[in-house]
This record gives C-alpha cells, sequence and structure tokens, in this order.
C-alpha cells in the first residue's frame, strides 16, 4: 500500500510539474544558451558509483568554460568525494531522493526543506544548470533559476528543459560517465576525476604489489560474487601477490572472514571511513571489484579495477576506464538489472555470477600486474 501511494503522488507530481513547466515555456518564450557563463551547476543524487560517473560532466564542464565558477549538488554523503574533485568550486549537499521514501513522502518539514534549498539555489543566480539523471535531479534544475537547463527528455518531466537531449539510460546504451559529458560537450569522457591526496596509513607502508579486494555489494544482492569464490582467489593469488587486503562495510566482514581463512590478508572490513577508503584505494596496484561504489571510485582515482559483473551491463555500468576490465558471464536472461530497484535474481540463483570462475579473476590480476 505503501509503494502504492507514493507511486500515485510520483504520478501526480510528475504531471504537475510538467503542465507548469509547459506554461512557464509558453509565458516565457525561447532562450539561448550563455556564450560564456560564469556560475553552473551540477545535480546528480543517487548511490556513489553513480556520483563518481557524474563527475565526468563536472570534468567536461572546467574543459567547456574553464572560469566558470562550478557547483556539484549531491547526497551528504559523497561530499568527500565530490571535493576531491579539481573541476568543482563548491559541493552543495542535498539529497532530493529523501522526500521520495516513506514516510518523508507525506512529511511537511522535508518538502519545506526542499523548498529551502530551491531558495538558496535560485539565489545564487546560475547561468547554466545540468540534470545528470533522474526526475528528481530533473525537477530541481527546472526550478533552479538557470538561465539555460540541460537533461535527458526522457529522464525528467516534460517541458523541464531548456536543451532537453534526446536518449535515456538502457542496457547496451553509453557508460554512465559517456552520457554525463555528452551534457556538455561531444567528447570522450575523463575517467580520473579524483584527487586521493596524501593517502592512508593503513597501507602505504604495506608491501607492493597490493591488491585489494572489495567483496560488498549494497544495492542488490544479485551483484555480490560468492564468498567461496572469493575464498579461491585469495588463495591462488597468495603466492604471487605480496599484499591482500580487504575493504568494505560491515556487511563483508563474513567475507572477509571467510577469505582469512583461506589466505593471509590485511581485513579492513568496517576500519574506514569514506575518506580512509579514498586514501586505502589511492595505494592499491589493482583493485578486484563487485559493480559498486568502491570500484568505480578506485577507477576515478586511476587505479586498475578488475570489476565482476552479473546482472548489470558492462557497456553502461562497467569501469568504462581502457585500463581496467570487466568481466562477466554472458546468458540468455542476461544483463537483466532495472534502473528503478535493487538487483535481485528473478530465478534465485545468480548463475550470472557463480558462473564466474575464480581462475579467469586470478589469471586477469595477474595480467594486470605484470
Amino acid at each position: 500500500m505503501k509503494r502504492r501511494i507514493r507511486v500515485w503522488l510520483g504520478h501526480g507530481l510528475w504531471a504537475l510539474l510538467s503542465l507548469g513547466f509547459g506554461l512557464r515555456r509558453l509565458l516565457g518564450g525561447r532562450r539561448s544558451l550563455p556564450t560564456d557563463p560564469r556560475r553552473v551547476l551540477i545535480v546528480r543524487f543517487d548511490l556513489m558509483g553513480d556520483v563518481v560517473n557524474a563527475l565526468a560532466a563536472a570534468a567536461a564542464a572546467r574543459e567547456r568554460w574553464p572560469h566558470a565558477h562550478l557547483a556539484f549538488m549531491t547526497p551528504p554523503a559523497w561530499q568527500p568525494i565530490v571535493r576531491r574533485c579539481p573541476a568543482v568550486d563548491e559541493v552543495i549537499p542535498f539529497d532530493g531522493g529523501t522526500v521520495t521514501h516513506w514516510p518523508a513522502v507525506l512529511d511537511p518539514m522535508a518538502w519545506a526543506k526542499v523548498v529551502g534549498v530551491l531558495r538558496a539555489v535560485r539565489a545564487s543566480r546560475f547561468d547554466v544548470a545540468v540534470s545528470v539523471y533522474g526526475p528528481i535531479a530533473g525537477a530541481v534544475v527546472a526550478l533552479s533559476g538557470a538561465r539555460w537547463r540541460v537533461g535527458y527528455r526522457a529522464e525528467a518531466p516534460a517541458w523541464s528543459f531548456d536543451q532537453a537531449l534526446p536518449g535515456h539510460r538502457r542496457n547496451g546504451g553509453p557508460h554512465e560517465a559517456e552520457l554525463a559529458t555528452q551534457l556538455i560537450q561531444l567528447a570522450d569522457p575523463a575517467w580520473q576525476t579524483v584527487e586521493a591526496g596524501t593517502g592512508s596509513d593503513l597501507v602505504k607502508d604495506l608491501p607492493r604489489p597490493l591488491v585489494i579486494l572489495h567483496p560488498g555489494a549494497s544495492h542488490g544482492e544479485a551483484k555480490r560474487w560468492p564468498d567461496a569464490h572469493w575464498a579461491t582467489l585469495a588463495r591462488e593469488l597468495e603466492p604471487q601477490v605480496t599484499t591482500l587486503a580487504v575493504v568494505g562495510l560491515t556487511d563483508a566482514r563474513r567475507t572477509a572472514n571467510q577469505i582469512a581463512e583461506a589466505a593471509a590478508i590485511h581485513d579492513l572490513t568496517g576500519r574506514t571511513s569514506l575518506d580512509e577508503l579514498i586514501g586505502v584505494l589511492a595505494h592499491a596496484d589493482v583493485v578486484v571489484s563487485t559493480d559498486s561504489g568502491p570500484g568505480h571510485l578506485a577507477r576515478a582515482l586511476g587505479r586498475r579495477v578488475v570489476m565482476l559483473h552479473g546482472p548489470t551491463d558492462v557497456a553502461i555500468h562497467g569501469p568504462g576506464d581502457p585500463a581496467s576490465r570487466a568481466l562477466r558471464v554472458d546468458l540468455p536472461c542476461g544483463p537483466c538489472y532495472s534502473f528503478d530497484r535493487p538487483a535481485e535474481c528473478r530465478f534465485r540463483d545468480v548463475l550470472c555470477m557463480q558462473w564466474l570462475a575464480p581462475d579467469r579473476v586470478r589469471d586477469t590480476v595477474l595480467d594486470m600486474i605484470r
């Protein structure tokens, strides 16, 4: 029932915004892109990996408008990442998605906070505002008061943008970072968009080569590689790799314990803040990760990544950078990931991850080290 109410409210709000934006377009007439914008806003909500890939838009904006003040709106949790993007001048912490969750969707105080954020954005008088993805970001950009608003037509209420690009996210489509870049200019995306800083004391003195394993996946159990496969991989890498470390949230502790029974590792699960995780990943020679935020973050730090895919499509969700590798097993049922819900297997067996053999991952890691 709660989901049904949220859907009804969402459809109603979408229709209302489309009507309002249409009337604004009818009464306001056509506008043109400022030739040399002084203030640019980029908006991207959602998960860590989504925000990391969206930093390609910031890099493209910095290249196109080198003297502009560039602001990036993102959920507060991902501020440490965005602050390390050299293209970004200002981080605006806000998670527009919070008002779509129960019970915040019916909370007047939550909506009052949204109004307050929008008033502050409008007071900043942005020349250009860019919605990287989603109806919430699209609505924020449409209501931003910016002189020129850009986004993908299918991913926001009608008439949200002055420049509405065709296309949308789909399996087999362009990579997330490429979609973000194309909102600014027709160019190849920048893959290294985050600076590490001084690194982390947890790993900087460890012998090299250092291979970091990240077994976690917060957006769906179907993204997880089996614990036994992680243990086998560690056992087979140990004789040929000087140092192995495991990172992740506390939900990865069980996997780390199983790996520790098979090989000598440095277990950092649950021990790193996001700032510390950035420092740890920056020291790695190779990072082995599921399709998850830390995997994309490692790539953005310039690390070589071996990313393990099951339900998600490599074309749009892979590491992207030619220096990294994406591995998956092709099955008739995949890729099956839908963009509006966590990744779960409808057959409840996740064969795409079960059949991704540890020796294939091992050989890829060793080849990258060599």
